[in-house]
C-alpha cells in the first residue's frame, strides 16, 4: 500500500468555510460545526474522514482511500461508495452550500479528495504543536513551562487514537500514534524528574514498565526515579527485572543506557552519563572486552545525539527547584491518564 502524501498547508480559499469546524482523532473520530457535534455516519464514512484528516491539506487518491479503508476486501462499487461518503460529509460541513457547486472544505482534485482545514482545527495538530512548543521552551531553559505544556497536551489525548474506525491504513496509523503518545509520556516524565517529581512518578512508571516491558527507556526512568528517592536497592531490582524480561523473552541483554545507569547506581555516581576520566574509561572498557567478563559497553560514553539528559543524585537531598504549580501531568488523575 502506497504511503500517503505528506500534509501541506490548507488551501487559502477554504479558510472562511472551515473556520467553524473542529475534529478529534485522539480517541473517537468526532467532528463539530459551530460547537454542535456532527453525525458523522457509518464507520466506513468515519474511516474515510479520518484518512482525510490525517493528511489534511493534501490530496488523497480515491484508489488509495479504497485500498486504505477496505484493504483486500472485494468492493465492486468502491468508487461510488467513496463519492457517496464525500457527498454526505460535504453536506455536514457546508449545509448552506448550493447543490452542484464546488465545496470549499472538502474538494475534489482530479481523482483525489482534499480536506482543507488548519492544523489547529484537529486535536492531533494541536498536540503536535504543543510538543514542538514544549521542546522550544525546554531548549530555552524553561523546563517548568515545558512540563506544563506537555501535561496539557497529554491531558487532551483521552484514549487510544482512531477508536471506532478500521482499515489497513488506519491500523498502521493507530500504531504510529500510540508510539507518538508513549514517546511524549517519556519526554514528560524526564521533565518531571528534572523538577523533583520522582516520588509521584514511581507508581506510574511501575505500571508503564509492566505494560511495555521491552521499552528500555521506561525502565531507565523508573531506575532514576527510585534512585532519587533513596531507593538504591529497588532501583537495582528494577534493572534485574528488565534484564530478566529481555533475556527470557528476546534473548537480548539490556542496552548501554540501562547498563550505564546500573553501574552508576552501584558506584553511587551523581550522573550516569558523565564522561569518565581516560584511565577510568579504559578500565571500564577492559572489564567488558571479554577479558574481564560481560559484554557491556562502558557507560561513560557520550549520550546519543538528541537524547534527553538524565541526572541522578546520590543520597544527598535533591536541590532542584520544585514546580511553581501543583503537580500536573498524566499521573495527576491516576494511571489511566498514562499511555497504555
Amino acid at each position: 500500500m502506497t504511503a500517503l502524501p505528506s500534509p501541506s498547508t490548507a488551501h487559502p480559499s477554504s479558510a472562511a468555510h472551515s473556520a467553524d469546524l473542529s475534529f478529534e482523532l485522539l480517541g473517537e473520530v468526532r467532528g463539530w460545526r459551530d460547537g454542535v457535534e456532527l453525525p458523522l455516519g457509518a464507520p466506513r464514512q468515519r474511516a474515510l474522514l479520518a484518512v482525510l484528516l490525517l493528511r489534511a491539506g493534501s490530496p488523497v487518491g480515491r484508489d488509495h482511500l479504497i485500498d486504505g479503508i477496505w484493504g483486500d476486501t472485494t468492493v465492486l462499487d468502491g468508487a461510488n461508495l467513496v463519492q457517496a461518503y464525500v457527498s454526505k460529509l460535504r453536506k455536514l460541513f457546508e449545509p448552506d452550500r448550493a447543490p452542484r457547486t464546488a465545496g470549499g472544505v472538502l474538494t475534489r482534485v482530479g481523482a483525489s479528495y482534499r480536506l482543507s482545514i488548519g492544523p489547529g482545527q484537529c486535536d492531533l495538530g494541536r498536540f503536535e504543536q504543543s510538543v514542538a512548543d514544549a521542546r522550544a521552551l525546554r531548549a530555552a531553559g524553561q523546563p517548568e513551562a515545558a512540563e506544563r505544556t506537555l501535561a496539557d497536551a497529554l491531558a487532551g489525548w483521552p484514549g487510544p487514537a482512531l477508536t471506532g474506525v478500521s482499515g489497513p491504513l488506519l491500523d498502521v496509523e493507530r500504531t504510529r500514534l500510540a508510539e507518538l503518545r508513549l514517546a511524549v509520556v517519556e519526554e514528560h516524565t524526564e521533565l518531571a524528574l528534572e523538577l523533583g517529581g520522582h516520588a509521584r512518578l514511581v507508581p506510574h512508571l511501575l505500571v508503564l514498565t509492566a505494560e511495555h516491558p521491552y521499552r528500555e527507556r521506561l525502565w531507565a526512568l523508573l531506575m532514576v526515579a527510585l534512585y532519587r528517592g533513596s531507593r538504591q536497592a529497588d532501583a537495582l531490582a528494577a534493572y534485574q527485572r528488565a534484564r530478566h524480561t529481555l533475556m527470557e523473552n528476546l534473548g537480548l541483554l539490556p542496552g548501554p543506557e540501562l547498563r550505564g545507569i546500573e553501574e552508576a547506581i552501584l558506584a553511587r555516581r551523581p550522573d550516569p552519563f558523565a564522561r569518565l576520566a581516560p584511565a577510568e574509561a579504559a578500565g571500564t572498557a577492559r572489564a567488558h572486552d571479554g577479558s574481564g567478563g560481560g559484554a557491556a559497553a562502558p557507560y561513560g560514553a557520550t549520550p546519543e545525539p538528541g537524547r534527553p539528559h538524565l541526572t541522578l543524585v546520590d543520597q544527598a537531598p535533591y536541590t532542584a527547584p520544585a514546580p511553581r504549580t501543583a503537580p500536573r501531568g498524566p499521573w495527576a488523575d491516576g494511571a489511566a491518564r498514562l499511555a497504555r
